[in-house]
């Protein structure tokens, strides 16, 4: 079936919005916003700004706004989304680093080419079989990271390929080119001694909570990396929460799904891992400070993102 909607110009999108309801006080900028930003994008931070009606139990979410709804207020929260992409991708990538670092020297203790030895990881790695491709998780990891070495125009590959042709790099020369998809791949696949041991280099109290930390931080990455709304978007991945006895720091939202799969959860799982990595960090205060700045709305709010009345007065963030 065809998509049947007729295109819209920006002024017939200008047009449209201010027919279901809101308030545009100043059209010209209105129609500059909707040409930089784009309505598909913008329709996403007002979504919550539509009327919604109860029809044979399910809620329905209707075409018009809520009655104050302001394109000014739409646009502050993209900006504030912005500003919140950018804090976020900041911590996650020293978060990166120090997990590189961590995973090389562990393996490394192995052997220079222990993320390539079957025996140097977890027979489950080996053992699990992709159905659609035929290859084993250690196969299609070792294929991505074979690429991306192949492909890379780093000065320090160029180099490894043309002094030593034909030749494997070692893990420490490898992991330089590991995205934290990656890393988190091959963290699932390392032996359970070697995952504990990575995991307790960041006070995490186990391997299996550490994992799920791993790729609930990756989703989020992704996210930001690729400017996507990030603002108010639930985890596709649950990450385990420890206990308010093994993580302290932790234990405000313990059995608080909403917020352990919103921004406040994995605003929590950044701090924890960033003051084993830098006690002294400055990213925490800043990151109180981009949320200070939260827009002024009668229809979103903090506490629709996970983030608990005085949250910035707890433990882990006083």
């Amino acid at each position: 079936m065809a998509y049947s909607k007729p295109y819209l110009t920006v002024k017939d999108q200008l047009a449209l919005i201010k027919s279901r309801g809101m308030i545009i006080s100043d059209e010209a900028l209105a129609e500059s916003y909707l040409n930089k930003i784009g309505y598909y994008r913008l329709s996403g931070y007002w979504y919550p700004y539509r009327e919604a009606k109860q029809v044979a139990g399910i809620t329905k979410v209707l075409d018009d706004f809520k009655s104050g709804t302001k394109f000014s207020e739409i646009v502050d929260l993209c900006v504030f989304d912005k500003k919140l992409r950018l804090v976020f991708l900041d911590v996650i990538e020293r978060i990166e680093i120090a997990l590189r670092v961590q995973i090389t020297l562990q393996l490394g203790k192995q052997g220079v080419d222990a993320h390539r030895n079957p025996k140097a990881l977890h027979p489950n790695f080996l053992r699990q079989i992709n159905q659609k491709t035929g290859k084993s998780q250690h196969a299609e990891w070792l294929a991505r990271n074979d690429d991306a070495f192949d492909r890379s125009k780093e000065e320090f590959a160029k180099h490894f390929r043309t002094k030593y042709f034909g030749e494997i790099p070692p893990i420490w020369i490898a992991a330089e080119l590991w995205d934290f998809g990656t890393m988190s791949f091959l963290y699932a696949g390392m032996r359970k001694s070697d995952q504990i041991a990575v995991a307790k280099t960041f006070n995490v109290p186990s391997f299996d909570v550490m994992e799920t930390w791993l790729r609930s931080i990756n989703v989020a990455r992704n996210i930001c990396a690729h400017h996507s709304r990030f603002w108010n978007k639930p985890s596709v991945v649950q990450p385990k929460w420890p206990s308010a006895v093994d993580v302290p720091d932790l234990g405000d939202i313990v059995g608080d799904t909403n917020a352990q799969t919103r921004i406040y959860g994995l605003a929590c799982l950044c701090a924890h891992l960033l003051k084993s990595i830098n006690p002294n960090s400055t990213w925490l205060p800043r990151f109180k400070s981009t949320v200070s700045d939260f827009p002024s709305s009668t229809v979103v709010n903090l506490k629709s993102a996970g983030f608990p009345a005085d949250w910035d007065k707890t433990n882990l963030w006083s």
